[in-house]
């Protein structure tokens, strides 16, 4: 009997027996388990030995789908690439219509998309375990699959906010192009995990996306009320942050009523983790609104407001997350949906 299929030999006992001397686990979603594993006999199959009872609303009690295995990179690449995207659109408008009056916001915008695109990649890679299985997922383009078809953006995204560093024509030209391509970066994350069974997700299919859009422009517009502007430049990033923080207050609403439908859907905005981050983002971005209103306001209301517009989104991102991992749990909300 050779090494490879020796039951002997030292193997992690997760329930798919694979040899890490053949392919090593690496990434998120080698954390994947499968239980009723009986640790003398792992390479022994046999059906799983269930004590609950039947249940008309449930499988035997069990949870109908796996829970994501995401952790910290994923929810923080949602934030991050919506924040590169958008700002790479606001520093293409700045560039094409301000006439040459906005030019702090088109240069700095230029470094965020860079400097977002690079961020988003590590974390990407973080999550994958390796570098190979992104540049992989470029083998085919597959436009039905928002995965594969986030990564093309991700790369083409990259590419254009590198070379929008350059001076002259060509970086402008560049500019140009990431704020066009930006603008899908931002929402194609809500396309992705409404595309998926998770009932929390999936229930939110028709204002996820959008969310995710108006979360993108309020974290942009924090990110330069953090900088120093002129007066001119101030007042733009003023209405951008007053229409993308309402805006994004407005889309919470509505998905919260969109997955609360089905009430065992939308509990996990309501309870637990994913609950209470839910509502810690809402009140952040209600404050942040409110100090974006004030005229005239000192510069700590502003950098209060800023703190605060973006501490509101990365928890909108972690309770989506969360609640999602949650929805999954519930061996109930599956069926919930069906019915």
């Amino acid at each position: 009997m050779s090494d490879a299929t020796d039951p002997a030999r030292s193997v992690p006992l997760d329930g798919r027996n694979i040899d890490q001397h053949l392919g090593a686990l690496r990434g998120e979603g080698a954390l994947q388990r499968i239980g009723h594993v009986d640790e003398a006999r792992p390479f022994e199959r046999r059906p799983w030995r269930r004590e609950a009872t039947a249940d008309d609303d449930s499988y035997y009690g069990l949870p109908l789908l796996k829970e994501s295995v995401w952790k910290w990179p994923v929810p923080t690449y949602f934030y991050v690439g919506g924040l590169a995207g958008a700002s790479a659109a606001l520093g293409a408008a700045a560039s094409l219509f301000g006439r040459g009056k906005l030019p702090r916001i088109a240069r700095r915008a230029r470094f965020i998309a860079a400097a977002g695109a690079v961020a988003s990649a590590g974390l990407l890679i973080e999550d994958l375990g390796m570098r190979k299985r992104f540049i992989y997922m470029l083998r085919v383009f597959r436009p039905t699959s928002p995965m594969n078809l986030g990564t093309w953006l991700l790369s083409a995204f990259g590419g254009c906010a590198a070379a929008a560093l350059l001076p002259g024509r060509i970086g402008d030209a560049a500019a140009l192009a990431s704020g066009v391509v930006g603008l899908p970066l931002t929402s194609y994350t809500g396309v992705l995990l409404a595309n998926t069974a998770v009932p929390l997700w999936q229930e939110a299919r028709t204002t996820l996306p959008p969310a995710f859009v108006a979360s993108a422009a309020a974290s942009a517009a924090s990110a330069f009320e953090l900088m120093s502007l002129g007066p001119r430049e101030r007042r733009v990033v003023r209405r951008m942050a007053i229409a993308g923080k309402l805006a994004e207050l407005l889309n919470d609403l509505a998905m919260e009523r969109e997955v609360s439908r089905v009430e065992l859907v939308g509990e996990p905005l309501r309870r637990g983790a994913s609950g209470l981050l839910w509502r810690t983002a809402t009140v952040c971005k209600i404050s942040s609104l409110i100090a974006s209103l004030l005229p005239r306001k000192p510069r700590w209301a502003r950098i209060a407001g800023a703190v605060l517009g973006t501490a509101g989104a990365l928890a909108t991102r972690f309770a989506v997350l969360h609640g999602g991992k949650a929805s999954a749990r519930d061996p109930h909300a599956a069926f919930a949906v069906q019915r």
